[in-house]
């Protein structure tokens, strides 16, 4: 009896020391998406909801299928908690507000408790599922996504700030330059002007004419055979002999 007894005292204490080194209050899935937070869930109730949907968003935006494999959300409650659990993990990564690695048998996304946590959830989200669905998407696209899908879904079409940045930017003789973000290989090479026109670019792409999507269409499934793509600019281009004025014509 008191062998039973010093066994369940013992259990519990495990799980007790277990809880206290685990910085997880509260966790839930929606498939894919694997939550863990150090703060109630239902203080982000929405943005909870809105990754549920993020998935099928980009399967009927994209025509992307995806890999069953998860995708784990770590919301921490501030930076300090946030910083000291990634820099382990990731070096250097501890100085961005949110952050996205990879794995074999999951994607991870790292965030904290701020005031664009929502935005930046939503941002690498976008780049895990990306990831479960092609074996690599180029730079300047993969950001352009996911600036795209990092505001709410009413907001996508006419309501990202990048939109006003780029009419202006039209008034003051900005030109479309998709072999200049080709060219981007490394995230330190992607500046702020770049990002924005990345999303300029997906914004065309999706929104444009019929031949732009048809295009990128092409593109992913190329991608997605394992043959090296035709660059999407040549593509454009070819389909779109006056795609500098096609471009500019749809942002503005």
């Amino acid at each position: 009896m008191r062998r039973w007894a010093l066994t369940v005292i013992c259990s519990l204490a495990g799980l007790v020391q277990a809880r206290a080194e685990s910085p997880w209050i509260d966790e839930a899935t929606i498939a894919p998406f694997v939550f863990r937070s150090e703060f109630p869930l239902r203080d982000v109730d929405g943005l909870v909801q809105e990754l549920g949907e993020l998935q099928a968003d980009l399967h009927e935006t994209l025509g992307l299928d995806f890999r069953d494999r998860p995708v784990e959300i770590h919301l921490f409650s501030g930076k300090w908690s946030y910083q000291k659990y990634v820099s382990s993990r990731s070096p250097g990564g501890e100085k961005r507000q949110a952050l996205y690695l990879p794995g074999q048998d999951a994607g991870r996304v790292y965030a904290y408790r701020h005031r664009d946590l929502e935005t930046d959830v939503r941002h690498e989200a976008t780049h895990a599922l990306l990831r479960n669905s092609l074996p690599y998407v180029p730079l300047w696209l993969d950001e352009g996504l996911a600036e795209y899908f990092e505001v709410p879904r009413g907001a996508r079409l006419n309501d990202n700030p990048h939109r006003k940045s780029l009419q202006w930017a039209i008034r003051f003789g900005w030109k479309p330059r998709l072999e200049a973000l080709e060219a981007k290989r490394e995230m330190l090479d992607m500046g702020g002007k770049d990002y924005r026109d990345a999303w300029g670019w997906v914004h065309f792409l999706l929104h444009g004419p019929p031949e732009a999507r048809e295009e990128m269409a092409a593109y992913f499934a190329e991608i997605d055979s394992g043959r090296a793509p035709v660059p999407l600019s040549e593509r454009l281009k070819r389909r779109l002999p006056d795609l500098e004025r096609r471009v500019i014509q749809h942002l503005k």
